[in-house]
């Protein structure tokens, strides 16, 4: 017990020891390599001993921050995780999801996943979709405006401009009997638009079209292909109610197709599908 008492006062004496002895000169018989070396030895202890306490209080705070969040999450009620950033440090973006009346929207293409299954199912539908909308944000024309969406439409997605709104079908969906080829209809141009063929890395042929809609005096812009098992189908219609046709040209959309980054998401939904086999919106495989 005394020598836990004296324990204070016996580590003061040492370091006013250590501290006079270090301005002494060396002694007769000890060289100067080695009173370096000791100076050395006692000035990496206390190096350590701080750096092992700093990297304690860093771990210690970092550790606090994550087990209670920061109160500004999703769900967030005080306790929680920390919302997750991209790679290079900044939040991840996060796309609104907007309902449309019946009358505005194209026919609904719930997914097992999205409309029951299990949670872990709806959260990786979900996580799909919210990358899905970052490639159309960053790669489709800037006129798109900005990507919204569409809630019970797995393939579903809305653009908001100034100048209008656009339906965008994004639509992978497992088709393992269906053409590896696309070809261009038979016809007038001029009644059925336009219609080029592209080439997928693959080999495989892609149709981009600019077609009419309505009665004629607007446009819709859409590719369609063939990758894997699936039929993929990516489209932009016009805004009816404004009169505008779809702000994506035919270059524009081969450019879109041909994205990695689209091709990237295509392969994932070919390999883990988000959407129901059934009739396919890839016009190419429906003639």
């Amino acid at each position: 017990m005394q020598e836990q008492e004296d324990a204070p006062g016996v580590l003061f004496v040492r370091e006013a020891m250590g501290r006079v002895a270090g301005e002494l000169v060396p002694p007769p018989g000890m060289t100067l390599r080695a009173v370096r070396e000791g100076r050395r030895r006692r000035l990496r202890s206390r190096l350590a001993i701080g750096g092992a306490v700093l990297g304690t209080a860093v771990l210690a705070s970092f550790g606090l921050t994550a087990v209670l969040g920061t109160g500004t999450g999703p769900g967030s009620g005080g306790a929680g995780t920390v919302p997750l950033a991209a790679g290079d440090g900044t939040p991840a973006r996060v796309f609104p999801t907007v309902r449309l009346s019946p009358t505005a929207s194209p026919p609904p293409t719930a997914s097992p996943s999205a409309s029951g299954g299990t949670n872990g199912e709806r959260v990786r539908v979900e996580a799909f979709r919210q990358r899905t909308a970052a490639v159309l944000q960053d790669l489709l024309p800037p006129g798109v405006g900005g990507i919204n969406l569409i809630d019970d439409q797995v393939s579903g997605y809305l653009g908001k401009s100034p100048q209008g709104s656009y339906f965008i079908r994004f639509s992978v969906r497992p088709a393992p009997n269906g053409p590896r080829e696309r070809t261009c209809p038979a016809g007038a141009p001029g009644k059925l638009g336009t219609c080029t063929l592209v080439e997928l890395p693959d080999g495989a042929s892609a149709s981009v079209q600019v077609v009419p809609e309505g009665d004629g005096t607007v446009t819709l812009t859409r590719a369609s292909f063939h990758f894997g098992g699936s039929d993929v189908s990516v489209s932009v219609s016009p805004d009816d109610s404004t009169g505008g046709s779809a702000p994506v040209t035919a270059d524009q959309m081969a450019g879109f197709v041909l994205a990695p980054r689209v091709l990237d998401l295509v392969q994932e939904a070919d390999l883990h599908p988000v959407e129901s086999p059934g009739v396919s919106y890839d016009e190419g495989a429906n003639q």
